[in-house]
């Protein structure tokens, strides 16, 4: 889907700001003496704003929210029925009507914080079909299977604003350039990294103190009330209105859009409609083929642009920067033979300015004790016990299927215990959600790397911190003065953690595109962000060099130092020799053995977990 450098490129220049309103003007103008087009432009601009809002939470979000054209309707139904009904005028019936179908987005969200994205989908679409069936028996609010005629123009100082005349076209225009400038201040947000987050990773969010179920709801919210305003636009466009306007068809056509344009582009919304309209006039000019020519139209730019027409376009201006010149090439120190030694003699003075914490000399525990886990009549984890303090690093080892992920599990909230106690401080963590155990100060990796593909290197540490910004949702959906202090502090640290781990090079680079082991070390670093007082890391020396792994334990190490306690997974003896204080041994869930590494690895019971006969 989303390029990261090329959507985060073109979020930024002020140009778009200034150019924007310049060319709706321009179209307005061009258009104005032909009642027609009027039309079309028109219609071409609602259509853009409800793009947006079903690429909103679709193609950046991952929802496929199928009440969406019903949110659309209620808009329009809801603004009509308070002007014919009670005398309001446009702008407080607009208000409302927004306001309305923001919350409904809401409510619907609601029910569906855990579900799955299928049954989430299903639910919104169950939801759809009894608010269909509600507007329908409510004649008063629809006027039923008739609809709804003559309904009064908006009133601006006393201008008639009749939809279908260019005076209405200039009132869509500016709603349109609103819609574009939140656009451009989400892409640039945290909120951005959030929704990518959401579709690509939920269980990324978790893991650094952010609830997906309050991301799902915000999203929602920003889409339900981009719908309800394109549907109060579109009832004022149109001045008649009836139920099969705001039925499933509109679905397709949206659907159509957002994957012609490009789902989860930027620009994807303004190309997909430009496609269907274009598509729509030759077909409507070869009446005898409409169809066919529709059906050609699709079939040929879905196969011709994969990532819809933004991403043929993003991927062309990427291949045009290469040749040109315009991106350098990703070299860094332990790249080149010469640099490895350079590098390597580097790792620790680099890791040490890693940490922004310094020495108090507080001890905080992590205390698991006597934790059970069981799945139906499997036992993955049977009465363990394992305490680690800040400022050591204990290791957790045993055979595959020993149960130590599942143990680590049990701290973050992802897997429920069957008995047992977690605490931190004195305090249970169990029955707490991930975000607020994370916001207590335990971060955790896992068996492998979590990234977001579409994200940058950089924007990918950067969720690691997004988690503890000052700015509400709100502040940072509109990109607020907070928020963007936010982002800054949040870049500057994601850049020094990227710089000390010689990794900085790639930071505008798509996390998608990086070796195994710079993702390893991206997940790191971003944890990094959350200041944690314990890191739980699940092989991290999984897949990595002997360098690699030489560097994750001075990382390990320095870490400890600085006050961090670490719970550390993984199969490779070595690294965990170099690196742990204390190592316990897992069999089928069970403590076997617990001490300093050469005396544990030196007990008979160890020897035979790992080797299978005794020593």
């Amino acid at each position: 889907m989303t390029n990261a450098t090329f959507t985060s490129r073109l979020a930024g220049p002020t140009t778009l700001r200034i150019a924007a309103p310049i060319v709706l003007a321009l179209l307005g103008l061009s258009v104005s003496g032909n009642a027609y087009m009027v039309h079309i432009a028109s219609a071409g601009l609602i259509a853009y704003i409800l793009t947006v809002s079903f690429n909103l939470i679709y193609g950046y979000a991952g929802i496929f929210n199928m009440a969406l054209v019903m949110t659309y309707g209620l808009g329009a139904f809801t603004s009509v029925f308070l002007e014919v009904k009670f005398g309001f005028n446009f702008w407080i019936a607009l208000l409302a009507a927004v306001a309305v179908t923001t919350i409904l987005a809401v409510l619907v969200a609601l029910p569906t914080r855990r579900l799955s994205e299928v049954f989430l989908a299903i639910q919104t679409l169950a939801f759809a079909l009894a608010l269909a069936e509600v507007v329908v028996n409510w004649k008063d609010f629809s006027g039923g299977t008739i609809g709804i005629f003559l309904i009064p123009p908006p009133d601006f100082f006393g201008v008639l604003l009749i939809g279908g005349l260019p005076a209405y076209y200039w009132l869509i225009a500016v709603f349109a350039w609103l819609v574009f400038e939140l656009m451009l201040r989400i892409q640039r947000s945290a909120m951005r990294r959030k929704f990518t987050a959401l579709r690509e990773g939920p269980r990324i969010l978790s893991a650094v103190g952010i609830s997906s179920s309050s991301t799902r709801l915000v999203a929602f919210a920003i889409s339900g009330a981009l719908a309800g305003l394109a549907g109060v636009l579109f009832a004022h466009f149109q001045l008649v209105m009836d139920l099969d306007t705001f039925s499933f068809t509109r679905l397709i056509a949206l659907l159509l859009a957002v994957i012609l344009g490009g789902a989860g582009y930027f620009w994807g919304p303004l190309f997909g409609v430009v496609a269907l309209v274009v598509m729509d006039e030759v077909s409507l000019a070869t009446s005898s083929a409409q169809d066919l020519v529709y059906g050609i139209g699709i079939l040929v730019l879905v196969i011709l642009t994969r990532g819809g027409i933004a991403g043929a376009f993003s991927d062309q201006w990427a291949r045009i920067k290469g040749r040109i010149g315009l991106v350098e090439p990703v070299v860094t120190a332990s790249d080149t033979p010469a640099g490895l030694a350079t590098a390597a003699a580097s790792v620790i003075e680099r890791v040490e300015r890693m940490v922004l914490t310094e020495r108090t000399g507080t001890v905080r525990q992590l205390a698991l004790t006597d934790i059970s886990v069981k799945f139906g009549g499997n036992t993955a984890v049977d009465h363990a016990s394992v305490q680690v303090s800040t400022g050591e690093v204990v290791g957790l080892i045993g055979p595959n299927g020993a149960g130590k992920t599942t143990l680590l599990n049990t701290v973050t909230g992802d897997v429920p215990t069957s008995s047992g106690s977690i605490e931190l401080d004195l305090i249970e963590l169990i029955g707490r959600r991930q975000p607020e155990i994370v916001r207590r100060g335990i971060g955790r990796t896992f068996q492998s790397p979590k990234y977001i593909p579409d994200l940058s290197v950089v924007e990918n540490v950067m969720l690691g911190g997004d988690g503890r910004a000052k700015a509400s949702a709100i502040g940072q959906a509109v990109y607020s003065p907070q928020a963007r202090r936010d982002d800054k502090r949040i870049q500057s640290r994601a850049m020094e953690l990227l710089a000390d781990f010689n990794i900085a090079g790639r930071a505008e680079h798509p996390a998608g595109a990086q070796p195994y082991g710079v993702l390893r070390m991206i997940e790191i670093a971003r944890n990094l962000m959350l200041e944690p007082s314990f890191l739980l890391l699940d092989e991290p020396g999984a897949g990595l060099t002997e360098f690699e792994r030489d560097e994750v334990a001075a990382i390990v190490r320095l870490l400890s130092e600085r006050e961090i306690g670490v719970l550390l997974v993984d199969h490779n003896l070595p690294l965990i020799t170099a690196a742990c204080d204390r190592i316990y041994v897992l069999q089928t869930g069970k403590v076997i053995a617990h001490g300093v590494p050469a005396k544990v690895f030196a007990q008979d019971e160890v020897i035979s977990a790992y080797l299978g006969v005794p020593k």
